[in-house]
C-alpha cells in the first residue's frame, strides 16, 4: 500500500516540476521571438488595438507550446 502512494507522490511532483518547466520554457521562447522581431508586441496589441499581431503572437505561443509538450514528452518517455 505504501508503495502506491509512494508512486502517486512522486508522479504528482514530477507533474508538478515538469509544469514549471514547461511554462518557463514557453515564457523564454515566447520572449526570444518578441526579441528578434521589430515590434514591441505588449504594446502594439494592448495600447494601438494591433489585432492581426495578436494573432500572429497567439500562434507563436500555441507553436512553441507544441514544442514544449513534444520535447518534454519525449524526455519524460526516457526517463521513466
Amino acid at each position: 500500500m505504501w508503495a502506491y502512494l509512494w508512486e502517486g507522490l512522486v508522479n504528482i511532483c514530477s507533474t508538478i516540476i515538469y509544469c514549471i518547466l514547461g511554462f518557463a520554457m514557453l515564457g523564454v521562447g515566447y520572449k526570444i521571438f518578441e526579441f528578434i522581431t521589430p515590434y514591441d508586441f505588449d504594446r502594439q496589441i494592448t495600447e494601438d488595438k494591433n489585432v492581426p499581431l495578436g494573432i500572429i503572437a497567439a500562434s507563436v505561443i500555441i507553436a512553441v507550446a507544441l514544442i514544449v509538450i513534444f520535447v518534454l514528452t519525449k524526455y519524460v518517455a526516457r526517463v521513466w
